[in-house]
């Protein structure tokens, strides 16, 4: 077992949470993959350890995960829903909608929307894992230079 994976063990326990299994093998698969992971990712990973875990059972972890604020979730421009480990670090993305590139950026970027929001409508934002979709520097100079 990894360290990581073995403080979200930790973390579950004493929570009291109850350890199975399966719930081992969906966390070392997680662990494993590292980043940001699709449901499927993590389902072809644990079928590689034990094929009678479900998708079903694999989501239903995800949700577990979630709710505990351990793992996180967000929309890449992509059909299905990225999920990443609590301990990937705070951050966003910026997700061009030309090429597709995805970039990493801090959450403090954000503060400054969060004051504005907190003192002009008195509303609590709470971001975890987002993404910014728009055009990186490359496409809007290749869109300049075309027009």
């Amino acid at each position: 077992m990894s360290g990581k994976q073995r403080s979200l063990i930790d973390e579950l326990r004493e929570r009291g949470i109850r350890i199975t299994p399966q719930r081992v093998i969906i966390f070392d698969a997680i662990e494993r993959l590292r980043g940001h992971v699709t449901a499927d990712d993590i389902y072809q990973e644990v079928q590689k350890d034990n094929p009678y875990i479900s998708l079903a059972t694999v989501y239903r972890t995800l949700e577990l995960l979630q709710d505990l604020k351990l793992v996180t979730q967000t929309n890449l421009g992509r059909s299905q829903t990225f999920y990443a480990l609590q301990g990937h670090g705070l951050h966003h993305h910026t997700v061009c909608t030309e090429c597709g590139d995805i970039a990493e950026f801090e959450d403090a970027l954000l503060d400054p929307l969060r004051t504005e929001l907190r003192e002009r409508f008195g509303f609590e934002c709470h971001v975890e894992h987002m993404s910014v979709f728009g055009l990186c520097a490359k496409c809007r100079q290749k869109k300049a230079a075309e027009n």
